[in-house]
């Protein structure tokens, strides 16, 4: 299971995957979002099967003997009361149709015309896989497999511990069962059906190739209810899928199992990736067939992060730029946490007309979200129609909501579900579950309160914060931060109080309040609880002509400065937002103000002269040689 937000890329690398040349053995891929509505499995099964039929080099073809079978069982019902019973239903199917040369041929033609308007391919395609056919050659065939292995497996295909002396019984049965409407019943025995013969393909032996590879399905979109039942169906079946390998991608937690249980279902990163690593983490998964692999895992770049790390200069050399552009490909890894598609849209809107970063061009990074793309359209607008994709538009302001909340644990996001519908409510809850523009850490072993993906909670901050807010949700940024701390203050949620109060701008109230919590001896907890409400965004990130005049607004209230002043506050939340402060310019002022907290310390003194360490660190990272606005 590829897992990845909307613009992780795992369509790209599917469909790379489809399109190598030389592959070594059966291939077929679908996209569930192009499938028709209401396909069932065993529908499915038949696309994939048709594709399955293509030759292979080396490899020869794989056919399908039992699935077909069933199929057309299925498609033409066999009625037992219409008939003498299963031995006068193998009499008019073999001799009547197959051995009258003209009758035959119509027949089969016609299953084969039939079977390929199921598949959804043209006619002209099923001369690939023997199905189109004209001649007596072909109707030979077909009676050798009506009573070969295809028939056989129907004995005991049915399942349940039935076993059928005649398998031709086996056949009307299937037929019943479908013409009853046994839908579940009759995919779950096409899908083994369809198994087994991938499995005979493999063991059939009739190829020098030595076969030591997999059949191949790949699968884009399989949240798709059609794909999803499927991919289900195949996983759950007792004797293993054999030979058979699904590489899906999903947008969201998958299997269902996996939203259930974030700690256990943590994916390993794609270039870590292997059958070893899934051996070992099946038992803690109860065995499960399904193993995630994270396409784009989140980066989120903490405020001190230099500017020339290994993964700035990856993506430096990726778009072939040098060392004086480390510091905006840093920035934009930062803002965006590695997402592929949102760095590239960040790039694009910073690159001018031709989208190439270039040292001489000149921009504000602090209003990079209200950039422009070529099509007129801002950059806050295209990541919130991202992050909201397939998902109904009636989560649009509950989405907003939880983009600013401190994370989505329970008790912070009750406020938010109060005001939604009954459905509204339903899609959030599964939004934060099974989306994976919400992430779900794990801290030494500990699970970290979900939290929307940094690009995602940026980007709608800023949108809300426009000049009259979003006024189809009806909401403006001092109405949707007050809701939220409201709600904090009746449950007693000091660090959401603290931290909406400091989005709000109420910067001497908050230092205030965090001056009575200040620990002189052992202030780590109260530095934590700090961070945290710093984390706070900032309603404009591009206020005043630079970094340093911003602060000075910010600051501008002369009422006397408790200890813990407003100007580490102020200077700690423009650092903290990658847009509020690019160029580091604040991390000095961060450093200076953590100094004379320290002075004011007892034995915590040492604890925040090491952190004002970190900061002075940071300054000289981004500023080293003099140049920093590169």
């Amino acid at each position: 299971m590829l897992w990845g937000s909307r613009g992780s890329e795992c369509s790209d690398l599917l469909k790379s995957l489809n399109e190598i040349y030389d592959w070594p053995g059966p291939r077929a891929f679908l996209d569930g979002e192009r499938l028709p509505p209401g396909l069932r499995p065993h529908q499915v099964a038949n696309r994939l099967a048709f594709q399955f039929g293509r030759r292979v080099a080396r490899f020869g073809r794989v056919g399908f003997p039992r699935f077909f079978l069933g199929m057309w069982a299925v498609g033409e019902p066999l009625d037992p009361d219409a008939m003498a019973g299963a031995r006068d239903a193998r009499r008019t199917l073999i001799q009547r149709r197959l051995r009258n040369t003209s009758e035959g041929r119509t027949w089969v033609r016609n299953a084969g015309m039939a079977i390929a308007g199921l598949a959804g391919v043209d006619v002209s395609v099923t001369s690939a896989v023997g199905l189109a056919v004209d001649g007596g050659w072909e109707i030979s065939r077909t009676i050798k497999m009506l009573r070969g292995v295809g028939m056989r497996w129907y004995r005991d295909g049915l399942g349940g511990g039935k076993h059928f002396p005649d398998p031709v019984d086996a056949l009307v049965e299937l037929s019943v069962r479908e013409f009853q409407e046994d839908h579940e019943g009759v995919d779950e025995v096409l899908c083994r059906a369809f198994v087994a013969d991938v499995r005979g393909a493999f063991d059939a032996g009739f190829t020098p190739f030595d076969r030591g590879t997999s059949a191949v399905v790949l699968l884009d979109n399989v949240g798709a209810p059609e794909l999803r039942d499927f991919v289900t169906m195949v996983s759950e079946q007792r004797a293993g899928s054999g030979p058979l390998l699904v590489v899906a991608a999903s947008h969201q937690r998958y299997p269902p199992a996996a939203a259930a249980a974030p700690p256990d279902w943590q994916p390993d990163a794609l270039e870590d990736a292997s059958i070893t690593l899934w051996r070992n983490e099946r038992d803690r998964r109860d065995g499960s067939r399904y193993y995630p692999v994270s396409v784009d895992p989140v980066d989120e770049v903490a405020p001190t992060a230099g500017p020339t790390r290994e993964e700035v200069r990856t993506i430096a050399a990726r778009l072939d730029v040098g060392p004086p552009l480390f510091h905006t490909v840093a920035f934009t890894h930062r803002l965006t946490a590695a997402h592929p598609t949102g760095l590239e849209m960040v790039v694009d809107v910073l690159g001018g007309p031709d989208g190439r970063l270039s040292p001489g061009r000149r921009v504000d990074l602090r209003g990079t979200l209200g950039q422009q793309d070529r099509d007129g359209r801002s950059l806050d607008d295209r990541v919130f129609d991202l992050v909201l994709g397939p998902w109904a538009e009636e989560i649009r302001r509950g989405l907003v909501l939880m983009a600013i909340a401190v994370d989505l644990s329970d008790g912070r996001i009750a406020p938010i579900l109060r005001q939604e519908t009954r459905r509204g409510r339903r899609l959030i809850t599964a939004f934060r579950s099974r989306d994976l523009w919400v992430t779900h850490g794990i801290t030494d072993g500990v699970p970290e309160p979900p939290r929307l993906h940094p690009l995602a909670r940026r980007a709608i901050a800023h949108r809300l914060a426009r000049p009259g807010g979003i006024a189809s949700l009806d909401l403006v940024w001092d109405h949707a931060h007050e809701l939220l701390r409201d709600s904090a203050v009746a449950s007693k949620d000091e660090v959401a109080a603290l931290y909406h109060g400091l989005a709000l701008g109420r910067l001497h109230e908050v230092a205030t309040r965090l001056t009575e919590l200040f620990d002189p001896v052992h202030p780590q907890a109260w530095y934590e609880l700090l961070l945290r409400v710093t984390a706070a965004p900032l309603a404009h990130p591009d206020r005043g002509e630079t970094t340093g005049a911003h602060f000075g607004e910010l600051c501008a209230d002369e009422a006397p400065a408790p200890l813990v002043s407003p100007r580490l506050l102020a200077a700690l939340q423009l650092h903290t937002d990658p847009l509020g402060d690019p160029h580091h310019d604040m991390c000095g002022i961060v450093e200076m103000e953590l100094d004379t907290l320290a002075q004011n310390a007892a034995e915590g003194a040492a604890f925040l002269v090491e952190r004002c360490r970190t900061f002075s660190q940071c300054w000289d990272r981004w500023h080293q040689h003099g140049g920093h606005h590169g």
